[in-house]
């Protein structure tokens, strides 16, 4: 049941193996300034000691609740336990090994909650170092309301590498999240950009463009990337063409067209994959990988060419990566 409190939020933190740097994620949500909420932690099975941290946390804070799963259930599994398990309307959805502004929350929740048409929130990204000093600031947007339909039509589908603004940390609605069905398993680790476009259709968004969240460069969670990278592009892939023919069902000629750019897209990105296959893995590896186009025949097309030319291709790009590290 979704309690509609005023001014309460779930704040739902999903974590795999990252017990250190989840401490740190931990203590800033409670050094928040916006204090009416509860903290869902969402373990994934970790193998490290996490379950020992969050359970010393929970003993002190009565607003913490501790969920360990029994078995992995992958990114989009663990974050709909959590959006399931909260009370609150407004959900605020972290990642574990972030650090957090202290006034994060509450500037989450000024945005959506005085804003009728705002569907989800989400923000600017602060890259840091190994110290946690910032080195860079990725800021796309003004701060305030971006209407669903140009952030959809004008952002999304115009970015060449298939890759989204929102960086899976927002404030969202709860009744919306639930009406789409929750986060769909199908697209694996980027399910929540399914989400964030499917919003978009009806729902404005709010870009708060201060740095209040901090990611360390290079980030990779343990065994988040155990699948392949064609697996990962067809996922995006797929989630860009269900969109643009939602978004362009009204308009035949605009449908043809947004597809025609689409396609071109998934060409550009996939020919991007496969040689970045080429460059780090097997011959075995880039041949599997085929695996995964069937469900767009077409994509088939740079695989091919790429196979021809395989032997100088891995040369020519393994030359490249040596002489760019000596410069």
């Amino acid at each position: 049941m979704i309690l509609n409190a005023f001014n309460m939020v779930s704040i739902v933190l999903v974590t795999y193996n990252r017990a250190e740097r989840l401490k740190l994620s931990i203590q800033d949500i409670l050094k928040q300034t916006f204090t009416e909420f509860e903290l869902i932690i969402c373990d994934d099975c970790s193998p490290d000691h996490t379950e020992e941290i969050c359970r010393e946390f929970a003993a002190k804070d009565s607003r913490i609740k501790y969920f360990r799963h029994a078995s992995n259930k992958e990114m989009p599994g663990n974050c709909n336990f959590g959006i399931m398990e909260a009370r609150y309307s407004l959900v605020a959805i972290l990642h574990d090994g972030d650090r957090f502004r202290e006034d994060l929350i509450q500037k989450w929740y000024n945005a959506i909650s005085k804003n009728d048409s705002v569907g989800f929130v989400f923000n600017s990204i602060a890259e840091t170092d190994e110290y946690d000093n910032t080195v860079n600031v990725i800021c796309e947007f003004p701060e305030g309301i971006i209407k669903g339909e140009t952030l959809l039509k004008s952002v999304f589908f115009r970015r060449p590498h298939l890759d989204s603004p929102v960086y899976g940390e927002a404030m969202v609605r709860k009744n919306l999240i639930m009406e789409y069905g929750l986060i769909k398993n199908e697209f694996g680790f980027y399910a929540d950009v399914d989400l964030w476009m499917e919003l978009l259709h009806k729902h404005d968004a709010y870009y708060c463009a201060d740095a209040i969240i901090f990611c360390p460069q290079k980030s990779v969670q343990p065994n988040e990337f155990k699948d392949d990278i064609i697996k990962f592009n067809m996922y995006m892939v797929s989630m860009h063409l269900k969109h643009r023919k939602k978004a362009f069902s009204s308009s035949l000629p605009a449908l043809a067209k947004e597809m025609v750019i689409g396609y071109s897209f998934a060409l550009y990105h996939t020919t991007y994959s496969l040689l970045l296959v080429i460059k780090n893995y097997t011959f075995k590896y880039f041949i599997t990988s085929a695996k995964h186009l069937v469900r767009q025949p077409v994509l088939f097309l740079p695989w091919a060419i790429l196979l021809f030319l395989y032997p100088v291709g891995r040369v020519t790009l393994r030359t490249l990566a040596i002489l760019i590290k000596k410069f």
